[in-house]
């Protein structure tokens, strides 16, 4: 197993897991999430960027998982205590390749990831029904600190 920032030659192996992704999400929320292809762009561009990455999780020659992270900051608002903080954008382990630690690799290598960059903390957002995600947060000392709520018309 070997961690790694990703190049753009993974790209194509990257979109594959993305579309497995965005498939898991719509049957978790199909009222609101579609299956879809992430653009490709959008990949390049977060390779390119100083303040975000996206770690690939390789095993075999093949591309296990990955996880995209950026460095951000809270909005400028008077009632806000400033920080600088890393955000998980996106982490996915292949179906195949799940429960061999690979999230864990990939979630560890996000913290020394914002460490070195004197982050002061890592951030993200999990669809309330991914009750295997939500678990591996937690195992890894994730803190629930909102919560967003909808009311249906």
């Amino acid at each position: 197993m070997n961690i790694k920032i990703a190049s753009s030659e993974e790209i194509p192996q990257i979109e594959i897991l993305y579309e497995e992704l965005f498939l898991e999400m719509s049957k978790l929320q199909p009222q609101y999430i579609a299956p879809a292809k992430q653009d490709v762009e959008f990949l390049k561009n977060i390779i390119l960027e100083e303040k975000s990455d996206i770690f690939v999780a390789e095993l075999d020659n093949n591309i296990a998982g990955f996880l995209l992270i950026q460095e951000l900051a809270t909005p400028p608002y008077s009632c806000i205590v400033q920080h600088n903080y890393a955000y998980i954008m996106d982490v996915i382990v292949g179906g195949q390749y799940q429960s061999k630690g690979i999230g864990s690799l990939l979630l560890r290598e996000a913290k020394k990831w914002a460490e070195e960059r004197k982050l002061d903390y890592l951030e993200l957002s999990v669809l309330a029904e991914n009750i295997g995600a939500i678990n591996l947060y937690d195992k890894h000392g994730f803190n629930e600190t909102s919560r967003t709520m909808r009311l249906e018309l």
